[in-house]
């Protein structure tokens, strides 16, 4: 299918946007994380719902029930978190200016949760940043990361590595802001994150033979 009617589609109401606005709704009225059970809810229903539950840890002593109330809420409680989403929500899109904020909390919250986990949590801490200001944050996952390979000729070469940053996200969101601005160049039409991510999972369906052959764009030509 050609990408022009791909990105149609991600344009579309999606068949999930009931249940991923009760999460999005969830994290506006209840953004905080000062209260245990605003922290659990927030953290057990976005976790299950795409399938990076926290309780997938190394070190399984105690039951779910009581890892999340003696483990997960109280280091999410005793974390910067809030002041971490705070920054975030000072930007309005992800851009070559806001990148450095979106990966510096994206890694904090990684680091957070993989100290209460044990394990890498990179997916998790992509989702659960995207609920609380889903303008900034970009959504990782296996899929989308095929898909932006499949795409590997229409994105830009991830840069190198910088302090403050989880590497893997730091490519993937380098590479979904250059897909962002190619489909704004090219086909006159504005993605949000959510819209990219119904993007790349509409190219990881369609499973193309070849990727395209263009000249991958470098890091150095994203624009502000």
């Amino acid at each position: 299918m050609p990408l022009g009617s791909l990105i149609a589609a991600a344009k579309m109401p999606s068949p999930w946007r009931v249940g991923n606005e009760v999460l999005y709704k969830l994290c506006r009225t209840r953004p905080a994380h000062k209260d245990a059970a605003d922290v659990i809810a927030k953290i057990w229903l976005i976790g299950r719902s795409y399938a990076a539950a926290i309780e997938r840890r190394k070190n399984k002593s105690d039951e779910n029930d009581n890892f999340y109330v003696n483990a997960v809420a109280p280091a999410v409680i005793a974390s910067s978190i809030d002041e971490w989403l705070k920054q975030a929500r000072q930007h309005d899109k992800p851009s070559i200016n806001s990148l450095t904020t979106l990966l510096q909390v994206h890694h904090r919250t990684t680091q957070l949760f993989n100290d209460i986990s044990g394990l890498e949590k990179r997916s998790l801490a992509s989702k659960y940043l995207h609920f609380h200001v889903p303008q900034l944050f970009y959504i990782y996952d296996t899929r989308a990361v095929e898909a932006l390979r499949l795409l590997g000729g229409l994105v830009c070469r991830a840069g190198r590595g910088t302090v403050e940053t989880d590497n893997e996200y730091r490519k993937f969101a380098e590479k979904c802001l250059s897909l962002q601005q190619h489909v704004k160049e090219q086909y006159g039409v504005s993605l949000s994150p959510r819209e990219l991510d119904n993007l790349l999972l509409q190219v990881h369906q369609q499973k193309p033979n070849e990727r395209c052959a263009m000249k991958p764009r470098s890091v150095g030509e994203f624009k502000r």
